[in-house]
């Protein structure tokens, strides 16, 4: 019955990027001024994340999508997710977790950093996705988080995985979305935890010239700032992965706007977004054709 239907929903959601892009423009406008932790702009990105969490008929846990939490860096701080569930049939209290980060840099007096691609980019495709799973009944149901405080230390994640609304034990997947409306240097979107999963390498491979397969772990590479990083821990899917929840990692490699003010809407490439929806949603229905016991058996 889902095989049917997902073919059907791949062949009608072939233009992705008539909301995407609204998405985007709307999360890195200057009115959000950067949506830094803690920041008037991150409060009015949170309200813009519920209402299209409203729009898309998600539920919410103990009846809100905000999960608060503190932690400490220089100070005490507070930051806040957007959590979000579409419940599923097959296996209802499976539960596979999509990540994407809204928070970025915030402003420097008159100087916006927008964060369109980092990450508007990955929350408008988690939205995207929400949309296209909602038009049917999925296998396993999905938790959506727009994670906080990200940039300061993956902390939303990690309060996520500390205080779940659900039993870690019936996360069978974490798949995290960050940084891909604009190819790196090298052109490509990377795919960091497939290798545990060689069957759905086999079927992506022929569709994606521009998808990288990277391994879990081995030599460092650069990610996303000029430090070298361990891929697991290069973003929210990495207390996930210390949790010994199985991950997918769609990202991109830094670029010329990367941290800058001209990370905005206007320097998005449309058909790298595109082309990285369709990657996220193939695997995706490739995920729902998995026993839990064969998402859990993944080792990375």
């Amino acid at each position: 019955m889902w095989r049917a239907v997902a073919v059907i929903l791949a062949l009608l959601a072939h233009n992705a990027l008539a909301q995407l892009l609204p998405d985007i423009k709307q999360l890195s406008s200057p009115e959000m001024q950067g949506r830094e932790t803690g920041s008037a702009g991150a409060e009015r990105a949170r309200d813009f994340i519920a209402q299209r969490y409203q729009a898309l008929s998600l539920d919410a846990f103990d009846g809100g999508y905000r999960q608060h939490f503190t932690y400490a860096g220089r100070q005490q701080k507070q930051g806040t997710n957007m959590v979000a569930y579409h419940r599923g049939c097959t296996y209802p209290q499976r539960y596979v977790v999509v990540t994407a980060h809204y928070d970025h840099l915030g402003q420097q007096g008159r100087q916006i950093f927008h964060g369109a691609d980092d990450n508007a980019s990955g929350v408008a495709t988690m939205l995207e996705l929400a949309r296209r799973l909602g038009q049917s009944c999925p296998a396993y149901s999905y938790i959506f988080i727009a994670t906080d405080a990200e940039e300061n230390g993956l902390y939303g994640s990690k309060a996520f995985v500390a205080a779940p609304p659900v039993p870690l034990t019936q996360v069978v997947l974490n798949l995290n979305l960050d940084m891909l409306s604009h190819p790196g240097r090298r052109g490509k979107l990377y795919l960091t935890g497939a290798r545990a999963f060689p069957a759905l390498m086999a079927e992506l491979k022929p569709q994606f010239s521009k998808l990288q397969f990277l391994a879990h772990s081995g030599p460092p590479r650069q990610i996303r700032t000029n430090e070298r990083h361990n891929w697991p821990d290069a973003s929210d899917h990495g207390p996930f992965h210390r949790a010994g929840i199985a991950y997918l990692f769609f990202g991109g490699q830094d670029h010329r706007y990367y941290h800058t003010t001209d990370d905005t809407w206007q320097h998005v490439d449309s058909a790298f977004l595109q082309m990285a929806m369709q990657a996220v949603w193939q695997t995706v229905l490739w995920l729902e054709q998995q026993t839990p016991e064969q998402l859990t058996a993944a080792k990375h």
